[in-house]
């Protein structure tokens, strides 16, 4: 519903065994973004990295996934400006969490086979 004033955040990856989460560090900065505050959080959702709200002194998801019936659901509040948008981190994230929501992720955080990216 609402967010904390644009900063760099400090993002924890708190489920490191997770296949989306696999091989990520365990901390890096999201340059330039907002922390939205979690008001609400829906039943399996399964919170996969953090940050920490200046504002209201408490840790809130950014990353998280979630299933509903049999639908497998990838979702992050990251991602406001040019910054985190061209982030190695973020777009890794975001191709592992497409590649999750569609199982084309194995249980070892890699691309199916076909999936792999291309080499340039």
């Amino acid at each position: 519903m609402s967010h904390e004033k644009n900063r760099d955040l400090l993002v924890k990856n708190i489920k490191p065994e997770h296949p989306v989460m696999k091989g990520f560090p365990m901390e890096w900065t999201d340059p330039k973004d907002e922390l939205y505050k979690n008001e609400k959080l829906w039943e399996n959702f399964v919170p996969l990295a953090q940050a920490y709200g200046e504002d209201t002194q408490k840790d809130h998801a950014l990353v998280w996934v979630n299933t509903y019936g049999n639908a497998k659901v990838f979702g992050t509040t990251m991602g406001h400006n040019n910054d985190t948008m061209s982030h190695e981190v973020f777009l890794d994230l975001v191709a592992r969490g497409l590649l999750w929501a569609c199982d084309k992720l194995t249980d070892e955080g890699k691309p199916a086979p076909g999936y792999e990216a291309r080499q340039r």
